[in-house]
């Protein structure tokens, strides 16, 4: 039994540039995929473009098999405090909308939820909050509908992610008789944010080691950087699934990256 976790689709782009990543999987691939599970940034704007992209993944799969976790991208032209519309779009296509929700296939289960960040990487939060609203389009080009409409503000995104680790913290201190696989869209390890440390790390991930090492999930599978970057903390195997922009990724590389999401459950129960 084989899951697809795919992170950063981007798929209103790959269309705009006519390819297809999804043909670079064989057909006999395909139908041994029980489930995808979407890891954030299927398309900007997901009022008009989701039910687009959800169709496209049903050329290929079954779209009740398919999985969606907001990403930062799926909030664009959009608003913060409008889940309950894309779970309304990714409901009415027959998809599945799983924030902070817990999937079970097979023995193993997965907990989804976007995560966002702390902004608190390198110790002074005001100063991350302060260039991520200065230089981050996040901050331009969502919304918060419940405060009249305006763009929304880091401190905003810090207080979902520390109800999002809190989510995780209840359901990962729930005993599980199987494999656990954590599937978010930010990055939780500051060594698998970047090549290079730099000023904007707060803004794409968050150090939750002390997490991970308490309770030791099988996989924590993440995007957002687009950086094709693993490690293993204890027992846990962290990898981005990151696909990325189109003009990030050679033709010829779409199979390659995409395998690295795919996962084998018997190999885990």
């Amino acid at each position: 039994m084989t899951v697809l976790i795919v992170g950063d689709l981007h798929l209103d782009m790959w269309t705009e540039a006519g390819r297809d990543p999804f043909a670079a999987l064989s057909a006999a691939k395909w139908s041994g995929i029980e489930a995808v599970i979407v890891a954030g940034d299927l398309t900007n704007k997901p009022r008009v473009r989701w039910k687009y992209a959800i169709r496209h993944l049903a050329r290929y799969i079954d779209p009740g098999r398919v999985h969606i976790l907001p990403g930062n991208h799926d909030y664009y032209d959009f608003k913060l405090d409008g889940e309950d519309r894309l779970a309304e779009i990714a409901t009415r296509e027959g998809a599945n909308f799983v924030q902070k929700a817990e999937i079970l296939i097979g023995k193993t289960r997965f907990l989804c939820c976007t995560l966002w960040t702390d902004f608190a990487l390198y110790g002074d939060v005001a100063a991350s909050q302060a260039i991520a609203k200065s230089r981050m389009n996040d901050y331009r080009y969502i919304r918060n509908a419940g405060a009249g409409y305006r763009r929304i503000r880091p401190y905003e995104t810090a207080l979902i992610h520390a109800d999002h680790r809190s989510w995780l913290e209840n359901r990962l201190s729930n005993p599980h008789a199987g494999p656990t696989i954590v599937v978010t869209h930010h990055c939780p390890h500051p060594g698998l944010i970047s090549e290079t440390p730099g000023e904007l790390d707060p803004i794409y991930g968050s150090d939750l080691t002390d997490l991970i090492q308490r309770h030791q999930p099988e996989e924590w599978m993440f995007g957002h950087t687009h950086l094709q970057a693993e490690t293993v903390v204890g027992r846990t195997l962290m990898r981005n699934v990151s696909l990325g922009y189109p003009d990030q990724v050679l033709t010829g590389q779409e199979g390659q990256i995409l395998r690295r999401g795919l996962i084998d459950l018997q190999n885990l129960e």
